[in-house]
Order: structure tokens, then C-alpha cells, then sequence
């Protein structure tokens, strides 16, 4: 009997022994943080950016005669300031949210000030009122535009404007927009798709588009008040990294009469992680 007791307690020991030994030799591995892509420097028809990150935050864009600042609060965007070569401010822009949505946006630079406001009927639909103030040969000006974005997985596809100069209507914009199903150059940086609105219409030339993919077309008509008719279309040819973002974009605008109109414009990017 204390035979098969003691055979019972060997067992014992050597087991947990065991179960100590594998535990000691267990490997832990820490979960793979896949970092994102960024773009870091875009050359080309309008010379060249280059954009600084603080994570996945932009914190500056830097151009040859103008430097841009970005400011968040968590992780949304709240001011963005640009400076000339001197250092000096020369203008600002600020955003206030409601819910985790965009609804006004102030810009300030000298003699030109505007303001924007922003509300959403639904998912797919952004009603804004833009209205600009400014001075033009010693008389204060005044311009509005009411406009209307559809969207459709997360890109402006339409939008409808009235605008006014000095509280006379002056005419209607129309334009659609169609795009290819690859990743914006800007999808993974924080906060950009909170203003992808102002971003579209109104800052598009200098940090780009604010959509989920890229554009293939935008095609716009302008109807004035005194029955005057234009018509426009933009081409862009897009070039892909193998992880699907932009490395080039070349844009082209064609008339009324089909024939290309201004110059051809073409951008590079490269990105970092």
C-alpha cells in the first residue's frame, strides 16, 4: 500500500514538473500592428509637397512658398494654419463638430473671409451654405452658394449649386463625379474623413481630393441667370502601387467641343511608413 502511495505522489510531482517546464518554454507573440500608408512627398504640374506625420496625424504640409499646419484634438481635425517663407500667418481655418460630424468651418486670410455650414438630411446627403466676404476695388462683396452632395460609398458622386453675388442669384452649377474602386492617397490619415466635404470643394488643390477612392471623371455644367451655358469635363488617368494607391494622376479638361482645354496637369506620389 505505501508502494502504490508513493508510486501516486511521484506521479504527481513529475507532472506538475512537467506542466512548469512547458509553461517555461512557452513563446508569446505579440500581435502584428500592421503600419499604415501614408504619403509623404507629391511633385509635379504644382511643384512639391512634402507631408510630415506625428503617427498617422498630418502634421504639416510644406510647399515652396507656403507651409500648412494641422491641428487635432484627439483625433479629429481642428485648425489648420498656413504660413508664407517669412513665417508669417497668412490664413486659418477652423472646424467645429456636432455628433462626430462637420458642421462649420470658418476661414480667415486677408480680405477674404468665409464661412461655411454643414447639415445632413441623411446618410447619403450634405447641404452646405457658403458664404464669402471680401473687398474688390474699395467695395465689400459678398458671395453665397447653396450646394447639395450626394454620396455614394463614401465619394461625393453629385452635387447641385445656386449661387448668389451680393444677394442676386447669379446661376446653377451641376456636376457629377465618378471613381475607380482603388485607396485614396489620404485613406489612412486620421481625421481626414471627418472633412472630406471641405476638403473637396474647397481645399482640393493644395492637399486633395477628400473621397474614399480616386476620381475618373468630373463632368460640370454652369447655367447663368442671363441663360449663358457652360460645360466642362475632367479626365484623370491614374497609375497604382501594388497596394492600390495613386503613384500618378494625370487630368485633363475637354470643352463643350470635345477639344482639351488648359493644360494637363500630373502629380506623383510617394509614400512611407
Amino acid at each position: 500500500m505505501k508502494k502504490i502511495i508513493l508510486l501516486a505522489s511521484l506521479t504527481l510531482i513529475f507532472a506538475s514538473c512537467s506542466r512548469s517546464s512547458d509553461n517555461t518554454n512557452e513563446i508569446i507573440v505579440d500581435p502584428v500592428v500592421e503600419t499604415p500608408i501614408l504619403p509623404t512627398k507629391i511633385s509635379g504640374s504644382w511643384g512639391v509637397k512634402t507631408i510630415k506625420y506625428n503617427g498617422n496625424k498630418l502634421s504639416e504640409m510644406m510647399g515652396s512658398d507656403s507651409k500648412t499646419v494641422f491641428e487635432y484634438s484627439g483625433d479629429i481635425i481642428t485648425k489648420i494654419k498656413s504660413y508664407n517663407t517669412k513665417g508669417i500667418e497668412i490664413e486659418t481655418v477652423d472646424f467645429v463638430y456636432s455628433n462626430g460630424k462637420l458642421t462649420n468651418v470658418s476661414y480667415n486670410a486677408t480680405n477674404n473671409k468665409k464661412t461655411f455650414v454643414y447639415s445632413y438630411p441623411d446618410a447619403n446627403t450634405v447641404v452646405k451654405t457658403k458664404v464669402r466676404n471680401y473687398t474688390f476695388a474699395g467695395e465689400s462683396m459678398t458671395d453665397k452658394e447653396d450646394v447639395t452632395y450626394t454620396l455614394k460609398n463614401g465619394n461625393i458622386v453629385s452635387e447641385e449649386m445656386v449661387y448668389y453675388h451680393n444677394n442676386k442669384l447669379y446661376g446653377n452649377i451641376s456636376a457629377t463625379y465618378t471613381y475607380d474602386d482603388k485607396n485614396n492617397e489620404y485613406k489612412n490619415v486620421l481625421g481626414f474623413d471627418k472633412i472630406k466635404v471641405y476638403l473637396f470643394a474647397d481645399l482640393k488643390d493644395y492637399v486633395g481630393s477628400g473621397s474614399n477612392n480616386n476620381l475618373l471623371t468630373k463632368s460640370l455644367t454652369n447655367i447663368t441667370v442671363a441663360g449663358e451655358t457652360s460645360k466642362y469635363k475632367d479626365v484623370y488617368s491614374n497609375s497604382y502601387s501594388s497596394s492600390d494607391y495613386p503613384i500618378q494622376i494625370i487630368s485633363k479638361q475637354y470643352g463643350t467641343n470635345n477639344q482639351q482645354q488648359g493644360d494637363t496637369i500630373t502629380d506623383f506620389f510617394e509614400y512611407g511608413k
